[in-house]
């Protein structure tokens, strides 16, 4: 599904112009952006009020068949657009201009010590993190004009954020993503939300996270079906 947004004012030019590039390339075509920006999407289509504070760019990548094949190379790319190269001890690539910094992520799939993932396709490495894939799935297009982007529902976002906030060993990112799921909650789609919740295979830790989750910002749990 597509939403056309009215206005692109929510992005810095900065932001804008790394979208757009993005675009130009087909990197949104399997891969969606994640973490605190997508808010901007949801307070332009979605009316979701959330001020935002982060300079962090997050991108999350399909790991798809064949991905051996290379589509663009995003490490000259974000080079070329005056991006600063490093990379963690953990073999994470990160770019930085201007304050922003882009990451990518891709869904984990093994245990807790998975490395770094290559990505061949986009020559960059991507932090694995669990569960991402729930936000890959439940994706949808917000057009700007110039470009466009592929973000999660809302209602993916939600569920991701619960599960994630209990594993957080920092109290201020737990805080955040509690917070962000109380912006979201008041406009949650509740057959979507179903579908989301239907949708994965959780554990009986996974399952104590997202009620902590729900009580700690006064969502039921049942509109989850955990009761």
């Amino acid at each position: 599904m597509v939403f056309r947004a009215g206005s692109d004012d929510a992005f810095p030019e900065e932001v804008k112009e790394l979208l757009r590039t993005l675009h130009g390339v087909g990197f949104f075509e399997d891969s969606v952006l994640v973490g605190s920006w997508v808010m901007s999407v949801y307070g332009e289509l979605f009316g979701i009020l959330y001020p935002l504070r982060t300079m962090d760019i997050d991108f999350g990548l399909e790991l798809v068949a064949g991905g051996k094949a290379r589509r663009a190379d995003l490490e000259q790319i974000l080079v070329g657009l005056g991006y600063l190269p490093s990379t963690s001890q953990s073999g994470v690539q990160r770019f930085t201009r201007a304050g922003f910094t882009v990451e990518f992520l891709a869904h984990r799939r093994g245990g807790r010590d998975e490395g770094a993932v290559l990505v061949r396709a986009w020559n960059v490495t991507a932090q694995p993190l669990p569960f991402l894939d729930l936000l890959l799935k439940h994706a949808f297009w917000a057009e700007y004009g110039s470009f466009r982007v592929r973000a999660p529902w809302p209602e993916a976002f939600f569920v991701h954020k619960l599960i994630t906030a209990q594993r957080r060993p920092e109290g201020s990112k737990r805080e955040k993503d509690l917070e962000q799921c109380t912006a979201v909650a008041s406009k949650l789609d509740a057959e979507r939300l179903a579908a989301v919740a239907t949708s994965l295979r959780l554990g009986k830790e996974t399952r104590a996270g997202i009620r902590g989750s729900c009580v700690a910002i006064g969502f039921p749990p049942h509109r989850l079906g955990l009761g």
